[in-house]
C-alpha cells in the first residue's frame, strides 16, 4: 500500500490506469475514505491515471488528534502528486474535498491541468447551506443505532428515493460506512480546518478549465452554491445531474464518469479519455 510523508503526514494513496494517459488527483469530502468513490475511479481509469487518496485522519492515512488548516492538507495533495509521479493534473474534489481543490488550484496553478468541482461551496457571501429538509434529518436522536444514523444520514444526502431505486447502492454505502467508521475527532479537525475558509473573491483569478458538477436534488450542498461558483470562475461549464443528490459518484456513477472524460477530452485534446 504506497504512502507518502512528505508533508509529514504518512498518507496513503492509490493509483489505476495507465501513467502515459492525464493524471486525475480526486479528494473526498468530510468523513469519507477510499471505499466511498465505489465504481468511478475504474470508469475513469481507462482514459486517466486516476490517483485516490485518504485525507489525513481518515481511512488508512495517519490518524492525529492535532488541528491543521487547509494549507496543510494540499501539500498532502501535492505530495501524493510527487509520489505518483504526476507533474500535472486535473483535481477533481467533491464536496469538502472540492473546497481543497480550490485551493490547490488556486496556489499552485502551474500542477493543474483542469478543476472539477462536485457538490462544493466557495463558503463566501451568497452561500447556501443545507435544506431544512437535510437538516431535521441530521438531527440525530440518542437511542439511534449506528446503523440507523449513517442510512437515515445517506438518504438525506441522496436524491429522494435513491434507496428504493437502487436499494445495492444504498447497501454498499451503508456497508462501507458500518464497517470503519471515522473517529469523532478527525472529523472535527475536517470541520475546523474549512471554518474560517473562503474562495470567493478569489475563484476569478483561476484560469484553468473547470468543470462544476452538482446534483439537481443536493440538499446538503445546494446547487445555488454550483451555480456562484460556475459564475465566478471564468469559462466554467456548469452541469446538474438529474435525479441525483450530495453523493453523485455512488448514485450516477456512469453519468459522472462520462462527464468527466468528455471534459478532459476537450480540455486535454492529446488524451485518450
Amino acid at each position: 500500500m504506497p504512502e507518502t510523508a512528505a508533508s509529514g503526514w504518512n498518507i496513503h494513496y492509490e493509483t489505476m490506469g495507465s501513467p502515459a494517459n492525464p493524471a486525475i488527483l480526486m479528494v473526498l469530502g468530510l468523513s469519507h475514505r477510499l471505499p466511498h468513490w465505489g465504481r468511478l475511479p475504474g470508469l475513469l481509469a481507462g482514459g486517466l491515471h486516476v490517483i485516490t487518496f485518504d485525507c489525513r485522519g481518515m481511512g488508512l492515512s495517519e490518524r492525529r488528534d492535532e488541528p491543521f488548516t487547509i494549507g496543510d492538507e494540499v501539500a498532502d495533495m501535492e505530495a501524493v502528486l510527487d509520489a505518483a509521479g504526476a507533474r500535472q493534473a486535473f483535481i477533481y474534489g467533491r464536496s469538502r474535498g472540492g473546497m481543497l481543490a480550490q485551493e490547490f488550484a488556486l496556489t499552485r496553478p502551474e500542477r493543474v491541468l483542469g478543476l472539477i468541482l462536485s457538490g462544493t461551496s466557495h463558503r463566501g457571501p451568497g452561500s447556501v447551506g443545507s435544506s431544512p429538509a437535510v437538516d431535521a434529518a441530521m438531527s440525530f436522536t440518542p437511542d439511534m443505532t449506528r446503523e440507523q444514523i449513517f442510512a437515515t444520514q445517506n438518504a438525506a444526502m441522496a436524491s429522494p428515493g435513491w434507496r428504493e431505486r437502487d436499494p445495492e447502492a444504498f447497501a454498499r454505502c451503508l456497508a462501507i460506512d458500518l464497517e470503519a467508521p471515522p473517529r469523532r475527532f478527525a472529523v472535527v479537525r475536517q470541520q475546523q480546518a474549512i471554518a474560517e475558509w473562503s474562495s470567493h473573491g478569489r475563484l476569478p483569478a483561476l484560469r484553468c478549465p473547470a468543470l462544476v458538477i452538482c446534483g439537481a436534488d443536493d440538499g446538503m450542498v445546494p446547487p445555488a452554491n454550483s451555480q456562484q461558483i460556475a459564475a465566478l470562475v471564468p469559462g466554467a461549464r456548469l452541469e446538474l445531474i438529474p435525479q441525483c443528490g450530495h453523493l453523485p459518484m455512488l448514485e450516477k456513477p456512469a453519468e459522472v464518469a462520462s462527464l468527466v472524460l468528455g471534459f478532459v477530452a476537450g480540455a486535454h485534446p492529446s488524451s485518450s479519455a
